[in-house]
């Protein structure tokens, strides 16, 4: 009797072991799963129209570029900056 006692401790601690691990796997689980489900919101939101990083329609660009209405060459103003100008911008220098 004090044999079966001991076997059926154990077995109930192993059962009790065995409940931890599936906890813990179901807590990893359902952290995958909300991970996943933000990742999903963040690339939808990304898509949407007027939000994250544009799409250039290169086809539609290149057909005004061809009619005129753009031009495919350096503005006008457009000048390498001269060392005052670098200087007074702090570009180059080291942190």
């Amino acid at each position: 009797m004090y044999q079966r006692h001991k076997l059926d401790s154990g077995q109930s601690r192993l059962l009790r072991i065995h409940n931890r691990e599936l906890r813990f796997l179901a807590l990893v689980l359902a952290t995958c799963c909300l991970i996943a489900l933000q990742l999903g919101e963040n690339l939808r939101l990304q898509g949407l129209a007027g939000s994250g990083w544009r799409t250039v329609d290169l086809p539609a660009l290149q057909r005004r570029i061809d009619a005129g209405d753009l031009s495919d060459h350096e503005a006008t103003w457009y000048h390498p900056a001269t060392e005052q100008e670098r200087r007074a911008s702090g570009a180059g220098q080291q942190p």
